[in-house]
């Protein structure tokens, strides 16, 4: 009986033993997981807030289009245009 005893106290240790370390082994695997998952939201957070600036900056833009002020200053200095009469000077210096 006593055989028999020690065999099913090694068995219940070696068990107890397999358990504890399968759930360490899904702690660890569960934490590598959440790191990753952590690195994640922070690379798609920053990309949301760069859209957010590129967002802003055409919103920006947009209303600046709708300004009669802004679209003359954009055709006089992008575009080199002037008004009827005008005679555009052209600076050695910008070259």
């Amino acid at each position: 009986m006593t055989i028999l005893r020690k065999i099913i106290e090694r068995f219940v240790i070696l068990s107890f033993v397999l358990i504890i370390a399968y759930l360490g082994f899904i702690i660890v695997k569960q934490e590598v997981y959440m790191t990753e998952l952590n690195q994640e939201t922070v690379v798609t957070q920053s990309r949301l807030d760069k859209a957010k600036q590129i967002n802003d900056k055409l919103k920006q833009e947009k209303a600046n289009l709708e300004k009669r002020d802004y679209i003359e200053k954009v055709a006089r200095e992008e575009l080199g245009m002037t008004k009827p009469g005008e005679v555009p000077y052209i600076s050695s210096e910008n070259k």
